[in-house]
């Protein structure tokens, strides 16, 4: 039976991205653009792959699109891809000299090209060389971007769909907690119920910290056996289609200190107070100002040194963020639009003894806010509620 790869969007609407885009780029004085990041070749192409670190650029130009790839990664460009033109690599060769042969060889050399800088799996090393052969490349970074910041209606629907997933994987996590079960034990819940859910390959791994490693930041399962009076922190993000929605939440093993509950219920109305200041005019700061000012009057702002949330959408490893595209962080005058998707993830954290964090996925709305994730925004507490 012949296998058929569904499109993760309708074609019209990956030609409504890159004829935007191409206004842009004309905006920009751009004929030519070289577009490296994985998540906007995907955005802009559909192009799904695990073997996203090679090196790839998608050529845009006025009247083309060419996908330049390493030779391996042809027959899945072939598969996921909507568009029709491709160009390969074999790894015994340059891709920077290949792609610049290939500009060469189609007339564009000359033209005003942009190239993206910020391709997190370029090397700077190859983009020095690249735009030493190019000659006058200009940056063009953030050039797709722009048109990433408002997800459409499909995006939302894909998120809302990645959304349901990590619930699931949170309910599952959250079940596992119990004193003698491992941090493995709950990453391991979590990991079947997204993968049963439906989930696509993460981004990340899910974060599942106990005891004194909840106090530290971005560290994740690491085989501590669970013990009465831990605090847990996770933190998942299922995907679907290399879209995530993302979540936080606690728990907690009795006997639980009076200052750790504090501390729980102070996060959650700082959660609460920043989702209540989204709105269209808003600005980013207003937002991350209604959530700090909640943990700073209560003494809490030691712990609470970083951004109240950040853009999530399209992704691939190691972050499902879109932080450079916007972030809700002190004093930034970014004003919100519909259809912006965020994800708030207020955490406090007190150095190598405990820490919480509550998160949710939010979508800005023509009137507020609409919260996509949909699970109880509560302390839990297992084996009593002291």
């Amino acid at each position: 039976m012949a296998s058929e790869w569904i499109p993760a969007f309708a074609a019209a609407e990956y030609g409504a991205r890159v004829e935007a885009l191409r206004a842009r780029m004309t905006s920009s004085g751009i004929d030519t653009l070289l577009v490296f990041a994985p998540e906007n070749v995907c955005y802009l192409a559909g192009y799904e792959t695990i073997g996203f670190s090679s090196f790839q650029s998608l050529v845009v130009r006025p009247d083309e699109l060419v996908l330049f790839i390493r030779e391996m990664e042809r027959t899945v460009a072939e598969t996921t891809c909507w568009i029709d033109q491709f160009e390969t690599f074999a790894d015994s060769e340059d891709p920077g000299e290949r792609l610049t042969e290939l500009l060469r060889r189609r007339g564009w050399l000359g033209t005003r090209i942009g190239i993206e800088l910020e391709g997190g799996f370029v090397s700077a090393g190859a983009v020095d060389r690249l735009r030493a052969q190019l000659g006058a490349a200009v940056d063009a970074s953030g050039l797709v971007e722009a048109g990433r910041r408002i997800k459409s209606a499909a995006e939302v629907s894909l998120i809302r769909r990645a959304c349901r997933v990590t619930e699931a994987g949170m309910a599952a996590a959250l079940g596992a907690v119990r004193v003698g079960a491992t941090e493995d034990d709950v990453a391991a819940a979590a990991y079947a119920a997204m993968l049963g859910a439906g989930s696509d390959f993460f981004a990340g791994d899910p974060i599942v910290t106990s005891g004194w490693r909840s106090g530290v930041a971005h560290m994740t399962f690491g085989h501590r056996r669970l013990e009465a009076g831990d605090t847990v922190l996770v933190e998942l993000g299922g995907c679907l289609r290399r879209y995530f929605g993302p979540l936080m939440r606690s728990a907690a093993i009795a006997p639980v200190r009076g200052e750790v509950h504090a501390m729980a219920a102070t996060i959650i109305a700082a959660l609460d107070g920043a989702i209540g200041a989204i709105r269209p005019g808003a600005t980013s700061g207003e937002v991350d100002a209604a959530c700090r000012a909640i943990l700073e009057h209560a003494g809490y702002e030691a712990y609470f040194r970083k951004r109240t949330g950040y853009s999530v959408g399209v992704g691939f490893a190691p972050d499902w963020g879109e932080g450079h595209i916007a972030s809700l962080r002190r004093d930034d005058p970014t004003p919100l639009v519909p259809g912006m998707v965020f994800h708030l993830p207020p955490a406090l954290r007190v150095p190598r003894r405990y820490g919480l964090g509550w998160s949710e996925t939010v979508l800005v709305t023509e009137d507020g806010c609409e919260v996509l994730t949909r699970f109880p925004r509560s302390f839990h507490v297992v084996g009593g509620s002291t």
